[in-house]
C-alpha cells in the first residue's frame, strides 16, 4: 500500500496539501487530457467539479462518514499517477469532511455520494498537493479523480452490525453461552474471500470476532443468515494478516447446523 499512503493520506507522508474549506459547485467539466498545462501557466480550474456517473443507493454520504473507495487518479496530460482498481489492490478508506485525512478536493467532493455511485472529481491544484506537488504529481496540478463508492461507515455507527435473514430455521433460538456449530464463508466487500469452514464455538466468549458473536443471537438451527460486519466489529484497524487489510469491512454467511 506504499503508492496509497503516499499519495492519498496526507497526515502520513503528504506534504503542501491545502486545508481551506470549499463547497463543490458544479460547472462545465475539464476532462484530463484535453489541454497541456504547466506550472507557469494559469489555472485551468478554479473551483471543484463534480460530475456523477452513476448514482448509488441509499442515504447520501454526509461529514464524519468512512468512505471505503476504488480510485483511479491522473494528471491534465492524461497520465495515470495512482489507482486502486486493479486486482489485488485493497479498498481505500477515509473519512469525510473535515476530519479526513486526504485531499480536500476528495473530503468536499465525495459529500452527497451514494453507495454504489461512481463519481468524477475535477480538483484545482490549490484543494490537490497545492504549489509543491507529491510524488509524482507536479506543483500545482489539477488532478482529475474517477471514485467508486464502494461502502459506506456511519458516523456513529462504528460497531453496527447489519443483519439479513437468508433462509429461516426451526427450534429453538441462539442464546449467549450455548455452544453451536456453524457453516460459513468470509469475504471482504470486493468479494475476495478470507475464510470458509465449519467451526464450534460458545456464543458470547470471544471465540470469535464480535460482528459473528452478536449476529448469530436469535438463528435456529437450519437458519442462514448474511452480516455485514464494520472493522470495529471484525478485525479492526490491524486487520489480520495475509488475508484481511487493516479497518476492513468483513461479510459473513452463517448457517446454523445446530447445537452441541
Amino acid at each position: 500500500m506504499k503508492s496509497l499512503y503516499g499519495i492519498l493520506l496526507a497526515a502520513v507522508v503528504l506534504a503542501g496539501c491545502n486545508n481551506t474549506a470549499a463547497t463543490p459547485e458544479v460547472k462545465k467539466e475539464t476532462e484530463p487530457g484535453k489541454v497541456s498545462k504547466t506550472a507557469e501557466t494559469s489555472d485551468i480550474l478554479d473551483e471543484l467539479v463534480i460530475k456523477d456517473v452513476k448514482v448509488g443507493k441509499g442515504d447520501p454520504v454526509k461529514e464524519g462518514d468512512t468512505c471505503f473507495v476504488r480510485y483511479r487518479g491522473l494528471l491534465v496530460d492524461g497520465t495515470e499517477f495512482d489507482s486502486n482498481m486493479v486486482e489485488g489492490r485493497e479498498l481505500f478508506s477515509f473519512q469525510a469532511g473535515p476530519g479526513g485525512q486526504v485531499i480536500e478536493g476528495w473530503k468536499t467532493g465525495v459529500i452527497g455520494m451514494k453507495e454504489g455511485g461512481e463519481r468524477k472529481l475535477s480538483i484545482p491544484w490549490k484543494m490537490a498537493y497545492g504549489e509543491g506537488g507529491s510524488g509524482k504529481i507536479p506543483p500545482k496540478a489539477d488532478l482529475y479523480f474517477t471514485i467508486k463508492l464502494e461502502s459506506v461507515l456511519r458516523a456513529g455507527e462504528e460497531a453496527t452490525v447489519s443483519r439479513t435473514i437468508l433462509k429461516p430455521g426451526t427450534g429453538a433460538a441462539v442464546k449467549k453461552g450455548d455452544k453451536i456449530e456453524v457453516d460459513f464463508i468470509g469475504s471482504l466487500l470486493d468479494g475476495n474471500q478470507i475464510d470458509a469452514g465449519k467451526y464450534v464455538f460458545t456464543v458470547g466468549e470471544g471465540e470469535v470476532i464480535p460482528g459473528i458473536d452478536a449476529g448469530v443471537i436469535g438463528m435456529k438451527k437450519g437458519s442462514k443468515i448474511k452480516l455485514r460486519i464494520p472493522p470495529a466489529a471484525a478485525f479492526g484497524q490491524f486487520g489480520k494478516e495475509p488475508t484481511v487489510p487493516a479497518g476492513a469491512f468483513v461479510i459473513y454467511e452463517v448457517e446454523l447446523l445446530g447445537f452441541k
